[in-house]
């Protein structure tokens, strides 16, 4: 499979949202929420974003408290843990313009959102982009805070259209993936974009077998497309992977 970045509506929607903040009035505005299923993309097009603006990213973990977080940010500034080290994270945001981005943020609102309200603190002083990434079910949490969501833009993530699924399967397959596939990896994916990327693969795999360049929904009609959807209605969420 191709190593390439297929421009979904929902990255051409999250960059409208990002260049609509940057031309904001008040500094304090600077939050982007992003928010959607799992799977839909999320992780994959903000890691493709920030590497392109040299954003800083972090992740947030269950274990997370607010010096953890910026002993992570920090490490992925290259500044050293000593000293005045806290203030000189912020310094250089400010310095650097530096946008910094939370994915699995739904971890970052515990103990009363602490580590969102210390992250805001940097990016509101430095009127740097703040975004955060959460999954649906923590949004009714999310705007319990009112102190961020004011602030804040949102940026749903919707199911992937027909038209995303077949421009990642023209993009990422190296064999022609047939109209009437498309449409089926489409639906068994249940639209998400994680499990399309799966439904290639599979594609590829049942193609180099049979010898083909070319497949349709008819070569696959006997294997099982996007597997772990089905398997991730019996395992435990603890044990599957983070969308």
């Amino acid at each position: 499979m191709k190593k390439e970045f297929v421009r979904t509506e929902n990255d051409k929607r999250f960059r409208t949202a990002v260049e609509q903040k940057l031309q904001r009035a008040a500094f304090e505005s600077d939050l982007l929420a992003v928010h959607g299923r799992a799977g839909d993309g999320k992780t994959r097009t903000l890691l493709n974003w920030a590497s392109a603006v040299n954003a800083v990213m972090i992740t947030g973990h269950p274990s997370w408290t607010v010096r953890r977080m910026m002993v992570e940010l920090a490490d992925k500034l290259g500044i050293v843990v000593k000293g005045d080290w806290e203030h000189a994270v912020g310094e250089q945001i400010a310095a650097d313009e530096t946008p910094v981005v939370v994915d699995e943020a739904g971890f970052a609102l515990r103990d009363n959102a602490a580590c969102l309200e210390a992250l805001r603190s940097i990016t509101d002083k430095s009127g740097t982009l703040l975004v955060i990434v959460v999954m649906e079910r923590d949004m009714a949490r999310l705007r319990q805070f009112d102190q961020i969501t004011s602030r804040a833009t949102l940026c749903p993530f919707h199911a992937s259209t027909l038209a995303d699924v077949k421009a990642a399967c023209d993009q990422l397959a190296e064999v022609t993936i047939a109209p009437d596939l498309v449409e089926r990896i489409w639906r068994d994916s249940s639209a998400r974009m994680r499990l399309v990327v799966e439904g290639i693969g599979m594609a590829e795999r049942v193609a180099k077998a049979t010898g083909k360049s070319a497949v349709t929904a008819a070569d696959l009609a006997s294997f099982p497309l996007c597997e772990d959807f089905n398997r991730s209605k019996t395992v435990p969420r603890s044990q599957r992977g983070v969308a």
